[in-house]
């Protein structure tokens, strides 16, 4: 049965965000006020661990969909170099835009490669 935030402590509750953000649990705990070993403890309760693990999943949604949006920027920024007067750069942003097609089509076909082998393998 999973807890409801209400089964956590505030403790626990006032932890939860740098647990999930931070690279380690020794900065976790610097930032919450409370000791590493607070944390590994609390990181052996299953609901606890499985809401850290929620919220970092979250995060990393968050950051990717920050990336997406990005992304189109980054390529009008691209193309656009196209369009400069120095050749330098229009070669440059030339071959940046040929090797990130060549990329993605790279991954395309081991994607189809991957699911054919994947389909191979359930029969």
């Amino acid at each position: 049965m999973k807890k409801s935030k209400k089964e956590f402590s505030r403790r626990q509750l006032q932890a939860l965000p740098y647990i999930a953000t931070c690279p380690t649990y020794t900065q976790a705990a610097e930032k919450a006020s409370v000791s590493h070993k607070q944390i590994c403890e609390w990181m052996q309760q299953k609901a606890f661990k499985d809401k850290v693990r929620s919220l970092q999943d979250e995060v990393l949604e968050n950051a990717v969909a920050s990336l997406k949006s990005a992304t189109t920027k980054a390529v009008e920024v691209l193309v656009s170099l196209l369009d400069e007067e120095d050749p330098r750069t229009r070669r440059g942003a030339a071959n940046d835009v040929l090797n990130h097609a060549a990329k993605f089509k790279e991954l395309q076909e081991l994607e189809q490669r991957i699911n054919v082998l994947e389909g191979s393998r359930k029969t």
